[in-house]
This record gives C-alpha cells, sequence and structure tokens, in this order.
C-alpha cells in the first residue's frame, strides 16, 4: 500500500487590511500601514480605483502560493480583481508581510464586498468593503 505524501497545513492569517498605501521600510524592512478603511464612498459607479491591502501571515512551509479575490459579498460576479504570488518561507514560527496591490480595481456598484485571502484552495482569511454612493453637493456662491 503506498502512502500518499502528507501536504503541509496552510498559513494562518494573523491579520488583513485595507489602507491607502503601504510602505515597507528598506532599510529596517518594517511596514507602515497609510490610511486604513472598510468602506468607499463615489459619487458614480462603475468606479475604478487601487486598493492596497496588508496580511501578515505565519506558519507557512516551503513555497507558499498566495492569491486576493475581490468579489460582491454573494459571490454572483465572481472574481472582480486578483492579486497572485508566492512567498518562500524558510522558518514557519515566523510572522511575514504581503502587500497586494489592484492597482486597476473597478467597483461596478454600490453594495458589500469580500476581500478573501487564499492559499492553494484553503481560504486563510476575509474582509468586507462596503462600497456606498455619495452625493455631491455644491457651494452656494451667492
Amino acid at each position: 500500500m503506498t502512502q500518499k505524501p502528507i501536504s503541509p497545513a496552510p498559513p494562518l492569517a494573523l491579520s488583513m487590511v485595507l489602507a491607502d498605501h503601504v510602505h515597507r521600510d528598506p532599510a529596517t524592512g518594517k511596514c507602515f500601514i497609510l490610511g486604513t478603511y472598510n468602506s468607499i464612498m463615489a459619487p458614480s459607479f462603475p468606479l475604478l480605483t487601487q486598493l492596497v491591502v496588508y496580511a501578515a501571515l505565519t506558519d507557512g512551509h516551503g513555497q507558499v502560493p498566495l492569491r486576493l479575490l475581490l468579489t460582491d459579498a454573494d459571490e454572483a460576479l465572481g472574481p472582480i480583481s486578483t492579486a497572485d504570488g508566492v512567498i518562500q518561507v524558510a522558518d514557519p514560527t515566523r510572522m511575514w508581510e504581503v502587500i497586494f496591490a489592484l492597482r486597476s480595481a473597478v467597483i461596478p456598484r454600490p453594495g458589500q464586498y469580500l476581500f478573501q485571502l487564499f492559499s492553494e484552495q484553503s481560504l486563510l482569511r476575509e474582509m468586507r468593503l462596503e462600497a456606498r454612493t455619495t452625493s455631491v453637493r455644491v457651494a452656494n456662491s451667492g
């Protein structure tokens, strides 16, 4: 009887944050997360925007494939935007940080959306984004 090799458990996602910008200091390696939010407002949709997601993970083994997916909350529209990458993890006991930049994401309409972080077929973490319409008011010049 041949035994099937045991695949390592998926990594553990400690956090996931949506921000205006994430800067990694080249001297220290520290990440600076600027302008966190969980809702986006626009006068009209569809909205073309840049979305930046920071994630902190641990318990990875070897080459860890990652995929960030943006979809509507009901998943009726399918993937709206995706970002893929592979991280080489030498020490599974350490925490490692990943920055995803969705440079040309299109939010098709107001509503609830989900960021889903996967490794292979395993969902590691999920985060909501609410898209809302805002009214633009013109100041009275008189």
